[in-house]
């Protein structure tokens, strides 16, 4: 007997034109102790299919039929007071958007500890004891820090890897992992694809991932079953579909990966060749008139510390996100910033657009040193440097319709004289980013987490900016789209002329996109170099260790992930 069986699956959601059906009868099977990929684009009901599994679709605006079953029992229909039963030690989950995920009131100590006190009936010792324990397994640095931690005060990827301890510290029967590993670098990445393989071997973990990244898919799965528009198209054993794929869908889909070939090659030249001394980041030097003409943005000694904890009379710990480092964006040109999750990019790139105030040094735009602009001088710098935020979920207001959110950030930010105009300039973005006018009039819930990442990049460029931020702005994109998106971007820099700060933890997308590549480890810059210098030998070994963890596509049917991995 199967430990998930799925048949017949259909799931409606009622719209403005009436019930619209987003799955359409879809059959999966998986067994214990199989690792199950589910791929396909953005949309295409990979997020949907996880949540009818385990009742979580919304109650009021859903319907779900067909039969899923778990261990024989059905729980399509079930109580919400049977299915908590279920959730957590039978299926446990890890949900793609990890800060709406985590409640935002509550240290994460407390959030970690509360499922292990009820379910496994610990004390508060041994629950916090057993917390720690699986954030230093998940790659964590400071344990002790992160758990007296709110989510707000940890990077994307350090959430991400807090999620990914909850879910399997239950030691459910089916993990559930709804893009794992989508805001880790390459490092923690396979660190955490790792950790659910030897939970999968050493448990008996059933594992049904969900995905966009075929480098996991034939890294982890034993099977894959490929999703389009609701409507599974293709499934079988992982290496027969990647080798030899039968729908034209998934063919285009393995297509647009990077040769894994090539990818291999660069690792073992890499990996053959000396470590030598570290090249140094290039310094900035005091600049003159020359060199601001030159740049967008320079960034001069800037740090930044945070203090955590403490309460109201307590001094707490002041940790330092953004040590005292230098960069120099220069106008028109695609910069790469990439790094360990938590090493401070995030941090950096709110520094470069005011969003927060640095501790210490300066921050220069067209010679001006924008950290002491207020008021009218502040909103117009704030207009001609946008930022695409990494939690696109997060960064729009659940409560608004996508047209209001776009005209409003317009007309405040004096870009639209009218309503009218903000709404024509909102179409306009929004097509750029391949969606449609019809989507104005839908809220953020209604949309996948590709299609919400599309909007975050409309919202900026609709302002008419000259200096884009974009933090992780694809890593919730399946490939195609992906390549859209970056397509886009090149557009835009040459009709525009705009400047980009790029984010990623991509290095085949950093290396085809970006013009240069900044390096950062522990709050600070370690090197700078021109993207095709990447896989050079003297590399930092920060960036070494990025390259060789680089999960490649492995086509070929002999390559089985188990073989492939030991």
């Amino acid at each position: 007997m199967n430990l998930l069986s799925i048949r017949n699956l259909e799931v409606e959601f009622d719209g403005a034109g009436g019930p619209q059906r987003v799955i359409h009868g879809i059959g999966l099977d998986l067994g214990a102790g199989e690792v199950l990929a589910v791929v396909g684009e953005s949309g295409s009901g990979k997020s949907v299919t996880a949540a009818a599994i385990l009742g979580l679709l919304p109650e009021r605006d859903s319907r779900a039929r067909g039969s899923v079953r778990f261990e024989g029992r059905e729980l399509l229909g079930l109580p919400e007071a049977a299915l908590n039963g279920v959730r957590g030690t039978g299926i446990g989950i890890i949900f793609q958007n990890s800060l709406s995920s985590l409640d935002p009131s509550f240290r994460i100590g407390e959030q970690m500890t509360e499922g292990l006190r009820f379910r496994r009936r610990l004390d508060a010792a041994s629950a916090r004891a057993e917390a720690a324990r699986w954030l230093d397994r998940v790659g964590i640095r400071d344990v002790q820090r992160v758990l007296r931690a709110y989510p707000h005060e940890l990077s994307g990827g350090m959430r991400q890897r807090v999620m990914i301890a909850m879910a399997v510290m239950g030691r459910p029967k089916l993990l559930i992992a709804d893009e794992p590993t989508t805001a880790l670098d390459p490092t923690i990445q396979k660190q955490i694809l790792d950790l659910l393989r030897d939970i999968n071997r050493e448990e008996g973990t059933a594992l049904l991932v969900i995905t966009h990244d075929f480098g996991v898919v034939s890294y982890l799965s034993d099977r894959v079953a490929v999703m389009r528009a609701g409507v599974v198209v293709e499934q079988g054993a992982t290496r027969d579909v990647l080798a030899a794929p039968a729908h034209p869908y998934t063919a285009a889909l393995v297509r647009a990966v990077p040769d894994s070939a090539e990818i291999r090659r660069a690792q073992r030249q890499l990996a053959a060749a000396p470590v030598s001394a570290a090249t140094p980041a290039s310094p900035v030097a005091p600049a003159d008139a020359r060199d601001d003409a030159d740049a967008v943005l320079v960034l001069e000694q800037v740090s930044r510390s945070f203090r955590l904890g403490g309460g109201f009379w307590g001094k707490g710990t002041e940790v330092a996100a953004v040590r005292p480092t230098d960069l120099r964006i220069r106008r028109g040109e695609i910069l790469g910033l990439i790094g360990e999750s938590g090493s401070g990019k995030s941090t950096l790139a709110r520094l470069a657009a005011r969003l927060v105030d640095p501790s210490g040094g300066t921050i220069r735009a067209h010679g001006v040193d924008v950290t002491r602009l207020r008021g009218p001088a502040l909103k117009a710098f704030r207009r001609r440097v946008q930022f695409v935020f990494q939690d696109s979920g997060a960064s729009l207001n659940p409560r608004r319709q996508i047209g209001a959110q776009l005209a409003d950030a317009l007309t405040r930010l004096d870009v639209a004289a009218s309503a009218r105009a903000a709404r024509d300039l909102a179409v306009q973005a929004l097509e750029r980013v391949g969606l449609a006018a019809a989507h104005l009039e839908r809220y953020p819930h209604e949309f996948s987490g590709g299609q919400r990442q599309r909007i975050g990049i409309a919202r900026a460029l609709a302002a008419q900016p000259e200096f884009v931020i974009l933090d992780e702005p694809t890593s919730a994109l399946d490939v195609s789209i992906q390549a859209q998106v970056l397509d886009l971007l090149r557009e835009l820099r040459a009709e525009l002329n705009l400047t980009f700060l790029f984010i990623g933890h991509d290095l085949a997308v950093i290396e085809s996109l970006c013009d240069r590549v900044a390096v950062m480890e522990r709050g600070t810059i370690v090197e700078t170099f021109d993207a095709g210098a990447l896989h050079e030998h003297t590399r930092h070994p920060v960036t070494r260790r990025l390259l060789e963890a680089v999960l490649p596509l492995r086509r070929s049917a002999g390559e089985d992930r188990r073989s492939a991995a030991a």
